[in-house]
């Protein structure tokens, strides 16, 4: 934050950077949910006893996974630089928006990191409880809730403690998509300035 807001503006943008943050991780926390509630869970039934059969659909829910955090990744990189842009805007005009002056929603890289860590942690506190006390409703709530990082590490049946290291990549993933997604904006805004600046060209002619 600005060092020139008062405490009560800090604060202020704090709480909005923090709403801004879980909003950003509602999506991605959402696909999980959906993905591990209808293709992980074909696994417990579908795949039967066939390891083969359950590995097919892991591999398909695991990639179908990647696919959608890139795309809601990639889309809360464009979302971040649109606001960066736009904050930019309103300071140039002087705006008192707290929003504005404060940076809030503005494209960073660590955010990206800070908003998929948001969305994997439900999945942390749950798979840190079962590993720490196996049960019968938390291994429910894995496989049903939370498939996508249980079973890569449970049909081998290995240590439960494994499934946590399956939160690095997926924040890996979307901080790249992130990335890609700022990028493209930046591209992008970069071609509407240029087109802006050569029409001001014109009507000086």
């Amino acid at each position: 934050m600005k060092n020139n807001l008062t405490q009560q503006e800090n604060r202020k943008a704090l709480a909005l950077e923090a709403k801004d943050m879980l909003a950003g991780a509602a999506f991605p926390f959402m696909l999980t949910l959906i993905l591990s509630a209808t293709v992980m869970s074909f696994i417990a039934y579908g795949g039967g006893n066939d390891l083969g059969i359950q590995i097919l659909i892991l591999v398909a829910g695991e990639a179908l996974l990647i696919a959608a955090t890139v795309i809601f990744g990639k889309q809360n990189g464009v979302a971040a630089y649109k606001k960066t842009v736009q904050n930019a805007q309103k300071r140039e005009a002087a705006s008192t928006d707290i929003r504005a002056t404060a940076h809030v929603g503005e494209y960073a890289v660590y955010k990206s990191v800070v908003i998929a860590a948001i969305a994997c942690v439900p999945f942390v506190i749950v798979e840190i409880v079962y590993a720490a006390f196996p049960n019968d409703v938390c291994r429910f709530i894995l496989m049903y809730v939370f498939g996508w990082a249980y079973y890569p590490f449970a049909l081998p049946k290995l240590s439960p403690w494994l499934n946590l290291i399956l939160v690095i990549p997926f924040i890996a993933v979307h901080t790249t998509a992130y990335i890609w997604g700022g990028k493209t904006e930046k591209k992008r805004q970069s071609a509407l300035e240029k087109q802006e600046m050569q029409r001001a060209e014109k009507h000086k002619k």
